[in-house]
């Protein structure tokens, strides 16, 4: 016997009730609904409107595969998406997703493997940090250069997929790639992130991975310079002014102190400091020949007896007390007390296998208290606010030539007179050392400082500074310009 339904059991209820009437049907005493065209669903006779059913995307209704937004074909399957193949070429996509639909739907595979050989946006970061690990080994590329690298390639793929393919990259992806790079970041780590973004897709083209160059236009140019200038402008003073070197000088214990000279001096940096071999600098004659660890720029700088002074005494401290040295820093002229560099780097690999690099600077940190002592808090203000200085000062002269000697600048390859210039006269650096060290000393002990007036071919007047010691010096014309240095006044704010 079949047990009666709940709709069976209704009508019999009904029917014990000689009074009330029988309905027709049970549907009859519920409220007729609207037709279906008046809730905005098609008739199934219209077929029109079943049409018009069908996602964006798919080729037809059934279509057992949903359109991604990074141009491929993909499937929800056990709780993880993959895909199948670009929207392109839907046939390609459903063929692959039968070759792999039993295996991935039952567990046994975990990954949708290619049969085809279309590059992938995984592919290529891949081939990109490959080639950039090939030049860290060779010396060429530093590891924090290349930790930045590897977090450049991680936002690509996080942004278009891994599996997405290169040539199905548009430029409306390419700007949404923009505004993905600029999401809560300074105009100056855009420029870098966008650099090294254009920087990979003109590798896939250079190495022959595509047949033809991924074309950006302007929507993934870097920020306007316009926008860069505002943005360091809002970031306050960034270089010492000449009371706050002198306090830093007395605060200082001596081996910062003699950091701090060499700064000022010869416009050297922390790493600069720190990688300094202590048989470049030549006591004796007050010279320094050291060549830019990061451009290879020679450079030779004359010093300050007071940095003279202050170099002996670090020399006389370190040959009176024992350090314990570490391998491969032995001849620098600055090394902890645990034998470390003052300014050193420690490549590490994260958990996700991630690599990033720790960064030691010993000198910022000792600077940082003495500033805190000295009460000279401002925010942005460093170390290397001193080679700001130094150029700033130094730029003075209008001996701009020798300037850029003294700090390692990579002349302009447009700039023809660099590639025949053979050296720089030492008159023309001790003019700009002097001049440095009159701005921060009030003087320039030791030397006779003439000052005279002279009228340009404009009719204007104009200074002339010259410093003589009264022993002649080897050396001749150092290039056009040596020798006169047109001295504007005072700027507010300098002293």
């Amino acid at each position: 016997m079949i047990a009666p339904t709940s709709q069976t059991i209704r009508d019999s209820v009904v029917d014990a009730g000689a009074s009330v009437p029988r309905p027709n049907t049970a549907r009859a005493s519920l409220p007729l609904s609207s037709p279906a065209s008046r809730r905005g669903r098609p008739r199934r006779n219209d077929k029109s409107a079943v049409e018009r059913e069908v996602a964006p995307g798919k080729p037809y209704r059934t279509f057992p595969l949903t359109p991604h937004r990074n141009g491929q074909f993909c499937k929800k399957i056990r709780g993880q998406i993959f895909y199948f193949g670009s929207v392109k070429d839907p046939d390609a996509a459903l063929r692959r997703y039968h070759e792999h639909c039993e295996g991935l739907h039952s567990g046994r595979i975990m990954e949708v493997t290619r049969s085809d050989d279309t590059l992938t946006v995984r592919d290529l970061v891949n081939r990109f940090l490959e080639a950039a690990e090939a030049r860290k080994e060779a010396g060429e590329l530093g590891a924090r250069t290349f930790a930045d690298y590897f977090r450049d390639c991680e936002r690509l793929v996080s942004f278009f997929g891994r599996n997405h393919p290169v040539e199905s990259i548009t430029r409306q992806d390419i700007k949404k790639l923009r505004a993905f790079l600029a999401r809560g970041v300074m105009p100056q780590t855009l420029n870098g992130r966008v650099g090294v973004a254009r920087s990979i897709f003109k590798f896939a083209y250079d190495e022959e991975l595509v047949e033809k160059p991924i074309r950006f236009g302007k929507d993934l140019k870097r920020p306007d310079r316009r926008v860069m200038r505002r943005s360091r402008a809002e970031g306050g003073r960034r270089h010492f002014l000449a009371a706050e070197i002198r306090t830093l000088l007395d605060a200082s214990p001596p081996q910062l102190r003699a950091m701090i000279l060499l700064g000022i001096n010869c416009g050297l940096g922390n790493k600069d400091v720190a990688g300094l071999p202590a048989n470049c600098v030549d006591c004796e004659h007050g010279w320094i020949d050291y060549p830019r660890p990061k451009t290879g720029v020679q450079r030779r700088c004359p010093l300050w007896p007071e940095t003279v002074e202050a170099v002996a005494a670090v020399l006389g401290h370190r040959s009176a007390v024992e350090t314990t040295v570490r391998p491969g820093v032995a001849g620098l002229l600055f090394v902890t007390r645990k034998g470390y560099p003052f300014v050193r780097s420690e490549p590490k690999v994260s958990a996700r296998g991630q690599p990033y690099v720790v960064e030691h600077d010993a000198i910022a940190t000792t600077l940082k208290r003495v500033m805190e002592r000295a009460e000279i808090a401002i925010p942005g203000l460093g170390f290397y606010g001193l080679r700001r200085s130094c150029e700033t000062i130094g730029a003075e002269t209008g001996n701009q030539v020798a300037v850029d000697h003294i700090m390692g600048h990579v002349p302009a390859t447009s700039d023809m007179g660099a590639v025949y210039r053979q050296h720089v006269a030492e008159s023309a650096l001790r003019q700009v050392t002097d001049h440095v060290r009159a701005w921060l000393f009030g003087s320039v002990a030791g030397r006779k400082v003439h000052v005279s007036r002279v009228r340009s071919r404009s009719g204007s007047k104009t200074t002339r500074v010259s410093a003589k010691s009264g022993v002649k010096r080897a050396g001749g014309s150092s290039g056009r310009g040596h020798g006169r240095s047109g001295v504007p006044g005072t700027p507010a704010g300098r002293r």
